[in-house]
């Protein structure tokens, strides 16, 4: 690089791993003012915000030390002035910014300009709240050394057991790992599902581990299926699953409407990827060769898989930073949450995708209007379309 120019900040530059972020909190330390909590994990980060409030923040405190608050162009400089006002406390103050990454860009740049500019007051924390990977990075690189990115994600399927323990250790509790085992099977992958309900099983568990008999007892209740099951089994084709899925959910009072919006939300997200692989295959031929690496190790969960299928997203997402902005977003492949399951387009062609819009809006209408059994159209829709048959 010439001399005189800056340093280009690479968005790896500028990391905190999870693990050790939490390790500092537990001691009452946060090592920067800024943090960007980015990746797909809502809740974990919600969960970190939460043990930053209660780690820092006195209890007495907390109402007038801790904001939350959204990034449109009313909140932005309202809060620019809480965080130059004065305080009439000693405490930490913090100040969750959500939504940051749907901010107009210059509307975003000019509010991170100034509070750069400003300098981030002593005993103050700013956290922003970001999914897009780009904007995390300009974040960061906005305030360098001051701050530090932390990358939320889900546990691997072949972790989220030791994650179970973890957390109800946390509570005071313990539970064996057959019984961690069964929770997952009862309830599914949601964190926040499995959080709430392995806390219920921790407060009662009255100094006893926790084992199969207590998580049968306590969370039989709860159905096995949900709508993101019913998706990733239509998305890979399976419609003997599928059809248990929608049946299951169904059975439990969930809305078909529901249903049907985030499935016709799904195969337009597939029809638009194909349609961006036709319109500019120089873009996208080489995202769809990571995605065809992705799907052959989807089903695995070694760590070697993991470790592999978390460097092809990466390199999916640095893709995405030499495309069109509007590109890039519209194959949200900026997107960590929808990017992990985009390998399932791959299971549908463009010709089919595009032949079946018809009957969607067709669907859609006879939705809307009342006039069709909203769950029965929906079974034969999935069970016409997953197996080539027409009605």
């Amino acid at each position: 690089m010439p001399s005189g120019q800056p340093r280009q900040i690479n968005l790896q530059d500028i990391k905190l791993d999870l693990t050790t972020f939490e390790k500092l909190l537990k001691t009452g330390k946060v090592s920067n003012p800024v943090l960007v909590f980015a990746g797909p994990e809502d809740f974990l980060k919600e969960k970190a915000f939460a043990d930053m409030v209660q780690k820092l923040v006195p209890e007495v405190d907390r109402q007038d030390n801790t904001v939350r608050t959204g990034s449109t162009a009313k909140e932005l400089p309202g809060v620019i002035q809480q965080i130059f006002s004065f305080t009439f406390n000693s405490s930490p103050r913090l100040f969750l910014f959500q939504e940051i990454d749907s901010a107009p860009a210059k509307q975003r740049k000019d509010f991170l300009e100034k509070l750069s500019n400003g300098g981030i007051p002593a005993d103050t924390y700013i956290i922003f709240n970001v999914t897009d990977a780009k904007i995390a990075g300009e974040i960061t690189a906005k305030f360098k050394q001051q701050s530090d990115r932390i990358d939320f994600w889900a546990p691997f399927a072949n972790q989220l057991g030791a994650w179970i323990r973890n957390q109800t250790s946390e509570q005071g509790a313990e539970m064996s790992s057959e019984a961690a085992d069964q929770l997952i099977e009862l309830v599914g992958s949601d964190l926040a599902m499995l959080h709430q309900e392995l806390s219920k099983l921790a407060l009662s568990s009255r100094g006893k581990k926790i084992g199969l008999a207590e998580v049968k007892a306590g969370v039989a209740y709860l159905r096995q299926n949900n709508v993101f099951d019913f998706l990733e089994a239509f998305g890979q084709r399976n419609s003997t699953k599928a059809l248990r899925c929608l049946e299951t959910m169904l059975n439990s009072g969930e809305a078909a409407q529901k249903i049907w919006f985030m499935l016709c939300r799904q195969l337009r997200d597939f029809r638009l990827l194909h349609a961006l692989m036709r319109d500019r295959p120089d873009l996208f031929e080489p995202v769809f060769a990571l995605l065809r690496r992705y799907s052959l190790l989807a089903g695995k969960s070694d760590f070697k898989s993991n470790q592999e299928k978390k460097n092809l997203l990466s390199e999916i997402q640095q893709l995405a930073d030499s495309m069109p902005e509007t590109l890039a977003k519209a194959a949200a492949l900026r997107q960590p949450g929808k990017l992990r399951n985009l390998y399932l387009a791959l299971n549908f062609s463009y010709a089919e995708l595009t032949a079946v819009a018809r009957e969607i809006i067709d669907n859609d209408l006879a939705f809307k209007s009342g006039i069709a059994d909203a769950g029965a159209s929906l079974q034969r829709f999935t069970a016409s379309f997953l197996t080539g048959k027409t009605n």
